[in-house]
């Protein structure tokens, strides 16, 4: 009954984009390459989770880079914007809170873009809802069945497997932007700066030994290694000496740390609350994050600190570490992969960045 109501609701969502199309399908495609001269505002529009956000980065500076006269306008979740604060390539931020809609869909009309990119290489219902909104002169996407009427530029979806972060781009690409910025990046202010230095002052037992950044948990417990196997890396690496090591906690993990800290003969570090910046700053200050394949994975690559990842589920070719030292272990539907192996990938990038 599950499946058959959900394929009923998609049903319905294609004939409502169908309908939609009738409407408001544009008639004419703009002429390649675009007059970039002419192109005054720019909006990027990304409204999804933390990793897709920080793979994003490349395309705000890409827009800079070849568009410097332009306003940049970027949107993305509420849950988000913090990680954009203090970008220099980017003009405006728009939150998306889908509980509170209009404020943003009134932004998108009252600011009238020339260009939209949406990045989204997989449909998604409210990205191209954003988009329609807000009402660009042209608009940039991938070819989807359901929404390909929206778009003036419509790009083709290689089936090859490609990065998330070449994907973003090659829509850039395509309407003739040259000036391309491969590697994300995130920027820090001196608060942010301080925070972290002070932070490891004070956390740090052993500033002496690798700094080794671990968390356990990931959005969905089923793609996540267990909690026993983090706690055996853990073991190991604070009774051999190896490195100190600090446990990250994310929103709603709390009672899991709680166990994992509690079942320690020698616990590690538990690290207090912390924003997204911060978190991303403190892992640039560290050797080595060890994790599910989880958002705060691709914040190693922004800051270009070795990764060690676990991946469950996901295509590693499009979600892997980019730009990074890192070694990508998978289980997939399996209990097969050992706190051993783990540790051993570990000296093994703790051998790199001493080296």
């Amino acid at each position: 009954m599950g499946e058959l109501s959900k394929n009923a609701e998609k049903c319905a969502k294609n004939v409502l984009w169908g309908i939609l199309g009738f409407l408001f399908a544009r008639k004419q495609s703009p002429k390649l390459p675009l007059d970039l001269e002419n192109v005054k505002s720019v909006l990027v529009v990304r409204p999804d989770r933390l990793g897709d956000v920080v793979l994003s980065m490349p395309v705000y500076e890409s827009i800079k880079l070849s568009i410097p006269g332009a306003r940049l306008t970027v949107l993305v979740d509420k849950s988000n914007t913090g990680l954009l604060a203090d970008n220099p390539n980017i003009d405006d931020v728009f939150a998306w809170n889908p509980k509170q809609p209009l404020q943003t869909l009134r932004a998108l009309r009252r600011k009238r873009f020339d260009l939209t990119f949406t990045l989204n290489k997989t449909f998604s219902a409210t990205a191209s809802l954003l988009t329609l909104v807000s009402g660009a002169k042209c608009r940039v996407g991938y070819k989807q069945t359901q929404n390909a009427w929206m778009h003036d530029v419509l790009v083709d979806i290689d089936p090859e497997p490609r990065h998330e972060i070449e994907n973003n781009l090659e829509l850039l690409k395509a309407v003739g932007l040259r000036k391309i910025a491969q590697n994300p990046k995130l920027y820090f202010n001196e608060n942010e700066k301080e925070k972290i230095t002070a932070l490891l002052d004070d956390k740090n037992r052993h500033p002496d030994r690798p700094l080794v950044l671990i968390k356990p948990g990931t959005r969905v417990p089923e793609w996540g290694w267990r909690l026993e196997k983090f706690q055996a890396v853990t073991d190991h690496l604070l009774k051999t000496k190896t490195a100190e090591v600090f446990l990250i906690s994310g929103p709603g993990e709390e009672a899991m740390t709680d166990r994992f800290i509690r079942a320690m003969e020698k616990p590690p570090v538990r690290l207090p609350p912390l924003s997204i910046k911060e978190l991303a700053l403190l892992i640039q200050k560290s050797d080595l994050l060890f994790c599910n394949h989880t958002g705060i994975m691709h914040l190693a690559s922004a800051v270009q600190t070795p990764v060690l990842a676990i991946f469950k589920h996901g295509e590693i070719a499009r979600w892997g570490p980019y730009n990074t030292a890192s070694i990508i272990l998978e289980e997939r539907g399996s209990d097969s992969l050992s706190p051993e192996t783990a540790i051993e990938s570990i000296d093994k990038l703790l051998k790199r960045d001493t080296s």
